[in-house]
């Protein structure tokens, strides 16, 4: 299985490597990423140089993006939730621009943190007419503040390849169960999948041998994909459907 899991690891890297595109835009480098928004489009990172170092910037286009479709961030709630997202990826945001600091030796990492910030804010609202208000991670979070479940919010995990990893939850190991990681997932789909396998291959070899990941899906607007069911069963990954919630209560809480 060790083997399996490198070699998963190496071919992610290899499709990464494969899949992004470089252009020069008047002293500006647009790098195109293989990861896709939530209208199917290639998510794009903006680096210019400064007096100290690098700056990588989406150039506004998550929360713009966001806020032309209605799903506004002029809430005291949002807005705290945003920076909780943000700050947990050491990203910030100024004027609706997603951007981070980084020097030539931190640029991976910086540009890996950037890119998982922005699929995190625009996966997490929901832009449905019926739910446009209501935020999916808070939904789970409030799912299990309910059962009296233990855990403890946005924790962050460094993965064999060096890279930093968050999840939105963390269930410390008790008598009966060892510890938990969750993810929550707003929009389950090939891209999110891919990202958060890989965030779990890359870190669970770091944690305990017996340690599990639970993924949230919300399956409130459409049906789950059967071949994302089974990527996930694959790699050992328990899916929680959100309308099946309450069949892991006693797990969860255990």
């Amino acid at each position: 299985m060790v083997t399996k899991c490198q070699e998963l690891v190496d071919s992610y890297l290899a499709w990464l490597r494969n899949r992004i595109s470089v252009a020069d835009i008047d002293g500006v480098c647009e790098i195109t990423t293989p990861f896709l928004d939530r209208h199917n489009d290639c998510l794009q990172i903006y680096v210019v140089g400064t007096a100290s170092g690098l700056r990588l910037s989406d150039d506004g286009y998550i929360i713009g993006d966001l806020e032309s479709s209605g799903c506004s961030f002029d809430t005291p709630n949002r807005r705290s939730l945003l920076r909780t997202i943000l700050n947990g990826f050491g990203v910030r945001e100024h004027d609706g621009e997603l951007y981070v600091e980084a020097s030539p030796t931190s640029f991976p990492q910086k540009k890996h943190a950037l890119t998982q910030a922005m699929l995190a804010v625009n996966d997490l609202f929901m832009t449905g007419k019926q739910r446009v208000a209501t935020l999916f991670l808070e939904d789970v979070a409030h799912f299990l503040d309910g059962h009296d479940v233990r855990f403890s919010p946005n924790v962050e995990f460094t993965g064999k390849t060096g890279f930093t990893h968050k999840f939105d939850f963390l269930i410390p190991k008790s008598r009966s169960y060892p510890e938990r990681l969750i993810r929550a997932i707003n929009n389950p789909g090939r891209n999110a999948a891919t990202s958060v396998l890989f965030s779990w291959t890359d870190t669970k070899d770091v944690r305990s041998r017996d340690s599990r990941f639970y993924v949230f899906l919300n399956d409130a607007e459409r049906p789950l994909n059967s071949d994302l069911l089974c990527a996930f069963q694959g790699y050992d990954v328990q899916t929680i459907s959100w309308s099946q919630r309450n069949e892991f209560v006693e797990e969860l809480v255990a």
